[in-house]
């Protein structure tokens, strides 16, 4: 009996939003500790990429950081709308206040926030600027004639400051690819790079390092270069900007022509104009004139809303960004602009 008390209103509640949407009918969620927009954005919508709509479409959400226990939401079938909070009120408290009293009467603002954050793939984004393509080091021999050097293999490394080089170091390993120009200028904006794995130095001494290959994403070749280790990315928080910055899609993570959820693309923006990793920014593209227009000059309609993605992987002046939503193909030279209150 015990165990069927438990069960039935247990059912009923998850009946009820189902039945809710039915009618057309929000259902009102209240934010718990612990919540993010993700895991909401999962577990209503069955679309955990849905919340970048979420949050940049609710400008009184001021940071996704900022949605805090108690906070309603209202969802519908295919999207959430946020609740507005009630403007607070400045009551003076009565001087015989408890400490019992004074925690209910506390803002919500002031509960604990949740953080908006995106899960995404390890891995390098593959993406180097000019001036960082030579690296800081490049394997120049190993221990035998083998060709193909791998996993645990030992090889020596010539160093650009073989002074500041210590045992124990990791460094990253890659090789130079294609150069990738500006998509309407035709200047040189970095190099698609590929990343071989992770070296360690296990000592110095004479003109080179020594180290051993402790990652071996392929085989990898005398002339391999270094460049510092990162940790792989696995999740990324969101961060707001108020910057408005504009800029290109230079490239893609890989030969595909046609971009779309999840690819890997290449921003010519970077940190110098003050891009930060976890910015989301808009794709778009220039909508022209119909044949029937009776505008013919200085015509000048909204541009055409490709997409949006989050900022993986800022340098100064490029950055890797990974696609989260595309409502149409999106290609190289598409325009990026930063989501902004």
């Amino acid at each position: 009996m015990t165990l069927r008390r438990t069960l039935l209103p247990a059912c009923l509640l998850l009946l009820l939003p189902w039945s809710a949407f039915a009618k057309n009918e929000p259902v009102t969620y209240t934010i718990k500790k612990g919540d993010t927009l993700w895991g909401i954005s999962e577990r209503y919508l069955k679309d955990p990429f849905y919340w970048p709509n979420l949050w940049a479409n609710n400008p009184e959400l001021p940071n996704p950081h900022f949605i805090y226990p108690g906070q309603q939401l209202k969802i519908y079938d295919g999207r959430i709308e946020i609740v507005p909070a009630p403007a607070a009120t400045a009551t003076p408290a009565p001087a015989a206040t408890t400490k019992a009293q004074a925690q209910k009467t506390t803002p919500p603002a002031a509960a604990v926030a949740a953080e908006v954050k995106i899960k995404v793939l390890g891995g390098n984004a593959g993406f180097l600027s000019p001036e960082q393509l030579a690296g800081v080091g490049t394997i120049v021999d190993t221990i035998d004639n083998r060709v193909m050097i791998t996993r645990d293999d030992t090889v020596f490394i010539d160093m650009q400051d073989l002074a500041a080089t210590k045992p124990g170091m990791v460094f990253s390993l890659f090789l130079p690819g294609d150069e990738i120009k500006h998509p309407v200028t035709g200047e040189p904006v970095g190099y698609r790079v590929t990343n071989l794995g992770t070296v360690r130095i296990t000592d110095v001494k004479g003109s080179v390092a020594t180290g051993v290959i402790t990652e071996a994403l392929r085989e990898v070749q005398r002339g391999a270069r270094l460049r510092p280790y990162q940790e792989p990315l696995r999740e990324v928080v969101l961060k707001k900007t108020d910057r408005d910055l504009s800029g290109y899609l230079v490239a893609a993570g890989s030969d595909q022509i046609t971009l779309g959820q999840f690819d890997l693309v290449y921003l010519n923006l970077g940190s110098a104009d003050g891009l930060e990793v976890g910015n989301l920014v808009n794709i778009s593209r220039p909508r022209e004139a119909s044949a029937l227009t009776l505008k013919k000059e200085n015509f000048q309609a909204p541009e055409i809303l490709l997409g949006n993605a989050v900022v993986l992987e800022t340098e100064t002046t490029t950055a890797t960004a990974l696609i989260l939503k595309s409502a149409a193909p999106i290609f190289r030279g598409d325009r990026v602009s930063t989501v902004i209150p």
